[in-house]
């Protein structure tokens, strides 16, 4: 069976749809040649009111993996298989909710770029690929200004170089209340005043600041996260820490926690203070914190500036688990299903696991609903159990679990193909910017599944999946491109486009632009590119060897060499991405 169409998270690994426009005969954008080592070169930052533009100039089109990480808030931009043209850069930005932009060789093998941007609250990027130039727009409106979704699983705590590992240990939940040191309290979390700071108006500070220089602890919480998140008042994080370290002090929770996180990411200090900040957890975790007890198994787990321990590390999520803490309960599951530190048990990887899901922690939801739809031992899938929690997912928001159910309901392999109901659940995703939805919502308007065929809608949505590094919705974007549908003919985009696909191993792309490449209509002829091209494409499309066969005579054999050096170069450098 066809696994659904999906992008990995946590656990999950699932493939892409592979519905397609139609291809003829036709033509691209003059595209860089491809080397093994392409590099990012230059980044410059311009602001305005409005928001900030990034411009990354490379040496080969590619679209940045990107995600967003949360305490501190900051957006991550990867280029993998890329290299960075001189040393670390960090350009100060302080304007609006940007506090800097840097960059760094974040891996060296296989290599990968990270560019960073750090912010005063989340945000949500506008990326867009266009030639050797990637754009990314920062919009300063509150597009993500909120508090942190409840019931979702958040990273307090990165390591120093940012990195996550291939399946998580996760930082503690946002909203839970049970005991694990001590008796229950009724104090808010850090979570709690952090997303009252973000609500405070002018009119409400100078009460706020009454109370806290009298010693109101919740109040001085309240303003210290105030001047973190910078909203109203010019970012302090010298004075939030002051007012934290007096309201923890006085033995509140969430103040604890708070500086617990702070001297575990550096906020306000030079560097992190892995040892302070455990110190601070253990003090919430004395006084009942879930959240604190959660983190200092982290951690233990990662081995985050103190030495990794995964007997302590699991030892404080059990403590935690025990008290109802989900988060804690999933990541037992992870330790349990790994066997990272104990012996592998999958009953009791099981256990947590639907505790987990049961407290609606989304990776747990999805990995169950994963697990029934597609069944390790090779039984029959539970349909039913897996719709049921894709559903659940789905609707605490998680734009992956609306994206799966629009290829559950559209390929008609696990329930009868139902195109409306696909159709609405592909656009719940799509509208959150989700790249799999994006790409089911358009070639359900190419196919007329669900919706009347609309080739303009296609085209809208292939490129916003495309333009997400979409690989499928590339090809797909490039012919439309080629054919003129849904769009003017435009050759040259439609080459960048294709090699774009081309590039992720679409075998289509490879061969469209190897044709496109040979013929060198309304772009420069490459034949060097168009034989590297029709060469890797001709295990799998019998018509790349015969144009393979045309275009050899009219190349040297110095160019045929150089061109079979670019496949080997191409093939090991996709082979190093994949490990």
């Amino acid at each position: 069976m066809r696994r659904p169409a999906i992008l990995c998270t946590l656990l999950l690994s699932v493939a892409s749809c592979l519905v397609r426009v139609p291809a003829q005969d036709a033509v691209p954008q003059p595209a860089a040649l491809v080397s093994s080592r392409p590099t990012v070169r230059e980044i410059s930052v311009a602001a305005d009111s409005q928001g900030m533009n990034i411009e990354i100039s490379t040496d080969a089109p590619i679209v940045p993996e990107n995600q967003r990480l949360e305490h501190p808030d900051r957006l991550v931009f990867d280029f993998p298989g890329f290299r960075l043209q001189g040393s670390m850069q960090r350009i100060l930005v302080n304007k609006g909710p940007v506090v800097a932009v840097r960059a760094s060789l974040f891996r060296t093998s296989p290599p990968t770029v990270r560019v960073v941007v750090d912010l005063k609250l989340p945000l949500d990027p506008q990326i867009r690929s266009v030639g050797n130039r990637v754009s990314i727009r920062i919009p300063f409106e509150a597009n993500g200004t909120g508090p942190p979704q409840q019931n979702q699983v958040t990273d307090h705590l990165p390591s120093p170089a940012e990195s996550t590992p291939p399946h998580p240990i996760q930082q503690a939940h946002l909203e839970e209340r049970s005991v694990v040191g001590g008796p229950t309290h009724s104090q808010p979390s850090e979570y709690d005043l952090l997303a009252k700071a973000r609500t405070v108006s002018l009119n409400e500070l100078p009460s706020l600041e009454a109370k806290a220089e009298g010693g109101d602890a919740e109040a001085q919480t309240v303003l210290a996260l105030a001047y973190h998140s910078g909203i109203l008042l010019k970012n302090d994080e010298v004075e939030a820490l002051r007012l934290l370290r007096k309201a923890a002090d006085q033995g509140f929770v969430a103040a604890q926690e708070s500086l617990g996180i702070f001297y575990a990411t550096g906020v306000g200090m030079e560097q992190p203070n892995p040892s302070e900040a455990l110190s601070w957890y253990m003090a919430a975790a004395r006084h009942g914190s879930v959240d604190a007890a959660t983190n200092i198994a982290s951690m233990y787990a990662m081995g985050a500036g103190i030495p990794k321990d995964m007997g302590a590390a699991i030892r404080w999520f059990r403590q935690a688990a025990d008290a109802g803490g989900a988060t804690a309960q999933y990541n037992l599951a992870l330790i349990y299903g790994r066997g990272d530190g104990v012996k592998r048990d999958e009953r009791e990887s099981m256990h947590w696991l639907t505790k987990a899901a049961d407290h609606d922690v989304i990776p747990a939801l999805m990995d169950l609903a994963n697990r029934s739809a597609l069944p390790r031992d090779g039984s029959r899938p539970d349909v039913e159990t897996a719709i049921t929690r894709y559903k659940r997912a789905a609707e605490l928001g998680n734009a992956i679990a609306q994206a799966i159910l629009g290829d559950v309901y559209s390929n008609g392999e696990l329930v009868k193909a139902d195109y409306e109901e696909a159709v609405k659940w592909y656009r719940m995703a799509a509208d959150q910017g989700q790249r799999d939805g994006q790409f089911g919502l358009a070639a359900r308007y190419v196919l007329g599944q669900g919706v009347p065929v609309d080739q303009n809608e296609a085209f809208r949505w292939f490129q916003a999946a495309a333009d997400q590094g979409h690989a499928d919705a590339q090809y797909d974007l490039g012919a439309m491109y080629e054919l003129g549908q849904g769009t003017a003919s435009d050759l040259r985009l439609a080459v960048h486009y294709y090699q774009l696909a081309a590039q992720q191993g679409i075998v289509k792309a490879q061969y469209r632009l190897g044709i496109l490449l040979a013929k060198g209509e309304a772009i420069e002829k490459d034949r060097v590119s168009a034989y590297k091209w029709l060469m890797l494409a001709q295990d799998s499309i019998s018509a790349a060897a015969s144009a393979l066969n045309d275009l050899r005579p009219s190349m040297s054999a110095l160019e045929i060499t150089e061109a079979e050096h670019q496949v080997d170069a191409w093939r090991i450098a996709r082979k190093q991405s994949s490990h």
